[in-house]
């Protein structure tokens, strides 16, 4: 998995703008973390389907809900990160536009909807799943009376919202599309990190 390249501020980054860079390499570490978090979520996803003898039964099945919703909280950090680097945190980084692949940004964003076109649903799915069961008549599919979450399909997670299954396969398949979204991204911003060492750090 990439590293965040290290964006920080040079000798010759204007005074305006030291705040703002760091601040720019601030969420893109945040980028790294959702990856990672991606990661972390799946390995205790893995774990509630075989866990340790000294885990109940019915812990490790909270724990595999645990997992998924972790999942499709970090696909929705990444994505609001992202989207809040290129539309406000670049702009209050001009001398550093030169040196980032815009092109790559918005390729690596648009592979992440892609990958995983119900992000913005499942959120709002998971964050009020209490309020959307009681309120089933808003978001159970057509002909359904229930709006229940839960897997399907193996490994699949869906739930129903504004009358539409959503679903977020919780796969070795999917954090590899995670990591090649991140991976791409940060690589935009290497010939930046780069030249602002170049030009030689501030303390």
């Amino acid at each position: 998995m990439t590293h965040t390249p290290l964006l920080w501020p040079s000798i010759l980054t204007p005074a305006a703008e030291i705040a703002e860079v760091k601040s720019l390499y601030a969420l893109l570490t945040g980028v790294e973390c959702s990856a990672k978090g991606w990661d972390a979520a799946l390995a205790l996803y893995r774990t509630s389907l075989s866990p340790p003898n000294s885990i109940s039964k019915d812990v490790a099945s909270r724990w595999r809900w645990i997992a998924c919703n972790e999942c499709i909280l970090e696909l929705y950090h990444l994505r609001s990160r992202m989207e809040k680097i290129q539309a406000v945190q670049l702009r209050k980084c001009p001398s550093l536009l030169p040196w980032i692949d815009s092109a790559v940004t918005r390729s690596a964003r648009k592979r992440l909807d892609d990958h995983f076109p119900d992000i913005e649903a499942l959120r709002h799915a998971t964050a009020h799943k209490g309020e959307n069961e009681v309120n089933p008549n808003a978001h159970a599919p057509e002909g359904q009376q229930f709006a229940l979450t839960g897997f399907r399909e193996p490994h699949r997670y869906s739930t129903p919202y504004l009358g539409k299954m959503r679903s977020l396969d919780i796969t070795n398949e999917s954090l590899i599309k995670v990591v090649e979204v991140v991976d791409a991204y940060l690589s935009a911003f290497e010939p930046a990190a780069e030249e602002l060492e170049r030009q030689g750090h501030l303390e």
